[in-house]
């Protein structure tokens, strides 16, 4: 599991989240979506240590590698939730309580097209959850495979991947 430090997004937010709910067409009750346009990663690995506890690779130097590290990074910012990640999913992830449902996310590891790439595609909007997820494997992996195959000219749609979203209780 890698873990990330991600700006809050959510009901407290006012107008964005209203002009947010009104393009998206959706009535959510929290928002635990990973998308990084509506809730921008806020770790940069920048010192030795920061480099050390990341993951080094091409679009997913803001992953955290272990919890302990994230915790201690998540204490720098107000207005943060540190959210647990298992990426690029093939197989359904262990049952826990903490699991809050599964995102999927373009190869960039950035945009979601659950809550931020489209709005009105009655094959997600009939399985999104309240909270900006899906929340069975087995129907995020229907829908992955439907954007992979009915969207595949679409760059964000061509390579997305399934993600497991989780809390972490810190």
């Amino acid at each position: 599991m890698y873990y990330k430090v991600v700006k809050k997004f959510g009901l407290d937010f006012g107008s964005d989240w209203s002009s947010y709910k009104e393009w998206r067409n959706f009535e959510f009750s929290s928002f635990e979506s990973v998308d990084a346009l509506l809730r921008p990663d806020l770790f940069e690995p920048k010192s030795d240590e920061d480099w050390d506890n990341c993951v080094n690779e091409d679009y997913k130097l803001n992953l955290i590698t272990n919890l302990e590290y994230a915790a201690k990074v998540h204490s720098r910012f107000k207005n943060s939730d540190l959210v647990g990640v298992e990426i690029e999913l093939e197989t359904p992830p262990k049952e826990t309580t903490e699991l809050l449902g599964f995102d999927i996310l373009d190869e960039y590891c950035q945009v979601s097209l659950l809550t931020n790439w489209g709005n009105n595609n009655d094959v997600i909007d009939t399985s999104l959850c309240k909270n900006g997820l899906i929340g069975d494997f087995s129907e995020a992996l229907k829908i992955r495979n439907y954007l992979r195959k009915d969207f595949k000219e679409d760059g964000h749609a061509e390579f997305c991947g399934i993600w497991a979203i989780y809390t972490t209780n810190t």
